[in-house]
């Protein structure tokens, strides 16, 4: 059932924005210029009106029945349509506007000539609001025959967080057993098994119970234990569903080296041979976390090249099945235990009453226990709830969360953890709508805050406010979102999600948000809007070549270097154009293959994605100049080329992108910024680092 929900509270935050849209002056003045009926608008307006008064009743009868499931899928499909049909409405307004400013100067024939192409106007614009209108009303029409009330119960949320309580990694409750365990192992000189010198214990236990804390602990903490010999190299590798022994051991390499290996390296023995010469002779400590689909021939080869390091190596692996356990392991599984009933509660009350005694806050503690006793002693449903409760002190409150029939129905009708499904369901719509977008992330990615919020902008995810900035904005609801336990910290300033938490976003972001490291069907993959493909592991070129065939797609990001990618878009640049609904594109990286002519033709099949906010072109090696037609993207918000080697110069054009707020030259050869650059009014932050040849430009006036 997780991959068919859909959030109805989503959708309710979703048409707040578009409602705002449909009413801004440019829309309108760009209707009546043109003689349209704005008419259109109004009654597309009262039915999704309609439909949004019944939302809180869908969104809680949808987790026991399909048909208004169903419901909530194809009102979501209209709601989007009719946001991709406003937004084009107001980029042509933005585009005719800015035609104006230009007329007179040199450019003024390029500029007609380009407004005279086909893919720079809004085709057919009453006919689609028509289209839309229709299958609004259709949808809104059968509410009745469903039951769905309008009102329904409406979503109860808890006040914004003061300030989220700070957690030591080693501030685990009831874990002081099996970290002490875990430390004499790895401690100890003798090896398990039938290896020579590398002994592997896994910590073994269902999802939240623990497992990846108390590894992180043991692996923050070793060098601070008292061991005759540490272990020279330290590497954390993220193993989650990934089974290829390459894309493996490419992993590890990365980890050790914290370096690509070498391109020209395409075949396993290759890449073997490069990292058992990097562990000859070396003592290690591996933590291989979060493994599934492991079996015995793929850790044997797996494991080949490890075998040249040092006496006493040591791996720690964390797994939920105990026959991966006992494929893996030189020793037996150390199974994790649920937590005790005293040291549950001792770990929710940090949370929840951020260290104060619990006798400050007794009229809670009853309740506070009964919520407790719900988790069935796993960690992770117990901090999030905690959380959740931080900064609240009403027991009327406490009591609507202990008697939530979420509790029953999450259990009955999904693998969600109930105490999770809970936390998300008390959140702020704002808040709901930029975690669920974070389903786009594969699990156990890691990723940067301020790259999150520039996508959550480009998006539309922020509302505004007043004396503050969009990037302020974000920072906020970011900040809201980890105090809740939604995202944490990982090393060198990056975040992730709990695989169960990630689990969460995917269930209430349902088909529109899908991530392409999985098996998915040709009608999903056209139908859906927002798209990662993890490059490491898309081999597949069928696939690919149906996600180009995407027409509304909203965001495409390409994590990580697929050879199959670059072989696609030398090849396809153009089928970019198709995708005319794409607000954020992050692609192409690491792209030493491509070839100059294929680095214009494909930044000119960018050009006409008007409705484009962020543009990541980051690593393109090939790429020297960006074409004069870069000024067509006129919302463009972000535009990231750190890591463009060959890149020496922007256009003059540039000045007209009015909307570009972040701009990042960071290891280019630029050497000098064009006059134009001054144009850009809101420019927030532009990143020059590692520019060697880059004269200061002395700008005319303060900005």
């Amino acid at each position: 059932m997780a991959g068919l929900m859909v959030a109805g509270s989503f959708l309710s935050a979703a048409l707040n924005v578009l409602f705002d849209r449909m009413a801004s002056k440019p829309v309108l003045d760009f209707l009546r210029s043109k003689k349209l009926n704005q008419n259109l608008l109004r009654k597309l307006e009262i039915e999704l009106w309609s439909a949004r008064r019944v939302l809180n009743d869908a969104e809680k009868k949808q987790l026991t029945d399909p048909a208004v499931r169903e419901w909530l899928h194809q009102l979501r499909d209209a709601i989007y349509d009719a946001e991709d049909l406003v937004y084009e409405i107001n980029s042509e307004a933005e585009l005719s506007e800015l035609e104006a400013g230009r007329s007179g100067s040199h450019t003024l024939f390029q500029v007609q000539n380009f407004f005279s192409s086909s893919k720079f106007t809004v085709p057919n614009i009453e006919e689609r609001v028509e289209e839309i209108h229709s299958m609004l009303k259709y949808i809104v029409e059968k509410k009745d025959v469903l039951g769905l009330r309008e009102g329904g119960l409406e979503t109860r949320h808890f006040p914004r967080l003061s300030e989220a309580p700070l957690v030591n990694d080693s501030d685990i409750y009831g874990r002081d057993a099996d970290k002490e365990a875990i430390l004499k192992f790895l401690s100890s000189e003798e090896v398990g098994g039938g290896d020579k010198k590398v002994s592997v214990i896994p910590i073994v236990g269902m999802g939240g119970i623990g497992k990846t804390t108390l590894a992180q602990v043991v692996y923050n903490d070793i060098d601070c234990h008292d061991i005759n010999k540490p272990f020279g190299i330290k590497a954390w590798i993220t193993v989650s569903e990934e089974s290829d022994v390459f894309v493996l051991t490419k992993i590890i390499y990365e980890a050790v080296t914290m370096k690509s290996p070498d391109s020209c390296i395409k075949q396993l023995f290759q890449l073997q041979l490069q990292l058992a010469e990097l562990l000859r002779n070396k003592k290690f400590l591996f933590v291989f976390d979060d493994v599934w689909n492991l079996n015995y021939q793929r850790w044997s080869d797996l494991k080949r090249p490890l075998q040249s390091a040092a006496h006493g190596s040591k791996i720690i692996v964390t797994t939920r099945s105990t026959e991966i356990a006992s494929v893996m392991g030189s020793v037996p599984g150390h199974e994790l235990q649920m937590l005790s009933e005293e040291d549950c509660w001792r770990l929710f009350a940090k949370y929840a009453f951020d260290n104060v005694e619990a006798s400050g806050v007794q009229e809670l503690e009853a309740i506070g226990r009964q919520i407790v006793e719900k988790c069935k002693g796993l960690p992770l449903a117990i901090k999030s709830l905690g959380c959740l409760l931080h900064s609240e002190r009403s027991p009327q409150e406490w009591e609507y969360v202990l008697k939530n029939d979420i509790w029953d129905l999450s259990e009955r009708e999904s693998n969600i953890l109930p105490a999770l499904w809970l936390s998300y369901y008390y959140l702020p719509l704002h808040l709901k709508r930029c975690f669920a977008y974070c389903s786009i992330f594969p699990k156990d990615y890691e990723f940067r805050k301020a790259k999150l919020i520039l996508l959550w902008m480009a998006e539309d995810l922020l509302q505004p406010q007043k004396n503050k900035t969009l990037e302020e904005v974000g920072e906020g609801y970011f900040k809201d979102l980890t105090s809740r336990s939604f995202f944490h910290g990982e090393r060198n300033g990056r975040f992730s999600m709990h695989d169960l938490t990630n689990d969460l976003a995917n269930f209430v972001s349902g088909e529109s948000c899908l991530t392409s490291d999985a098996n998915y069907s040709e009608r999903l993959l056209r139908k859906t809007r927002y798209l990662s493909i993890d490059g490491n592991k898309v081999h597949d070129m069928q696939q690919i070549e149906e996600i180009s065939k995407n027409k509304v797609l909203r965001t495409l990001l390409v994590l990580g270097k697929s050879y199959a990618l670059d072989e696609h878009y030398k090849k396809y640049p153009e089928q970019l154009q198709s995708m005319r609904c794409l607000r954020a594109l992050s692609a192409f990286k690491n792209l030493s293959t491509y070839e100059e002519p294929h680095i214009t033709k494909l930044l000119d099949s960018i050009s006409g994605l008007k409705l484009l906010r962020y543009l990541d072109l980051s690593y393109n090696y090939g790429m020297k100049e960006i074409p004069d037609a870069i000024w067509t993207l006129c919302n463009l918000q972000t535009l990231l080329l750190g890591g463009c080697s060959e890149l020496i110069a922007l256009p003059n054009s540039i000045g007209n992108l009015k909307h570009l707020r972040h701009l990042d030259l960071s290891r280019t050869i630029i050497e000098k910024l064009p006059d134009t650059i001054c144009d850009l009014h809101e420019l927030h932050t532009l990143k020059l680092n590692f520019v060697k040849n880059f004269l200061v430009y002395q700008a005319t006036s303060q900005r």
